[in-house]
C-alpha cells in the first residue's frame, strides 16, 4: 500500500487581490465548504451531511469517477478553533487537513490544504505511486487556488459576512 503526502499552501491576501478577506470570513467559508462541497472540491459530485457534533459533523460524500475513493466515503470533520479542519475519511484511512495560518504582516494569512492519502492497489516506489503523486500534487494546488476563489466570491455576495 502506498501512501501519498502532497501539500499546497497560497496566501489568502495577496498583492493583486481585488478584496482583502479575513480569517474569521476565511474559516466561515471552511465551515460552508465542509458543509456543501462541491462548488469548492470540483471532483465531489455529491455530499449529504448526516450528524452534526460539537466541533464538527459527520459527511458522506461521493467523488466523480476516477478522482477519488470509489463509492460513498464517510469523512468526519473536526473543527479546531479557526485555525484548522481536518477531514478524516474512515473507509480509506485518508486524512486531508485545511489550515489558516498567520504571516508577519497584520492581513497576512495563508491557506494550507495537507494530504495524506492511501492508495491499497498502488505499490510504493512503482510508475504508478510516481504519477499518482504527481497528480495529487497538483490536485493540491488546484484545491486551494479553488477554495480561495469560493472563498472571495462568498464575501463579495454577501454570503460570508464574519
Amino acid at each position: 500500500m502506498a501512501r501519498i503526502h502532497t501539500a499546497f499552501t497560497a496566501p489568502i491576501n495577496p498583492a493583486d487581490a481585488p478584496l482583502k478577506v479575513t480569517r474569521a470570513q476565511v474559516w466561515e467559508a471552511l465551515k460552508i465548504k465542509a458543509r456543501a462541497p462541491t462548488r469548492f472540491v470540483p471532483v465531489i459530485e455529491h455530499c449529504e451531511v448526516v450528524e452534526e457534533h460539537a466541533g464538527g459533523l459527520t459527511r458522506v460524500v461521493q467523488f466523480k469517477p476516477g478522482t477519488g475513493p470509489p463509492g460513498k466515503v464517510t469523512e468526519v470533520i473536526t473543527f479546531g478553533d479557526d485555525v484548522h479542519a481536518e477531514f478524516q475519511m474512515i473507509d480509506v484511512g485518508t486524512v486531508i487537513s485545511n489550515i489558516v495560518s498567520d504571516g508577519e504582516g497584520e492581513s497576512d494569512l495563508y491557506l494550507t490544504f495537507n494530504f495524506a492519502w492511501n492508495f491499497p492497489d498502488i505499490h510504493p516506489g512503482s510508475a504508478e505511486e510516481t504519477t499518482k503523486r504527481a497528480q495529487l500534487k497538483e490536485g493540491a494546488k488546484g484545491a486551494v487556488l479553488q477554495s480561495l476563489k469560493e472563498i472571495r466570491d462568498l464575501v463579495q455576495k454577501g454570503e460570508v459576512k464574519a
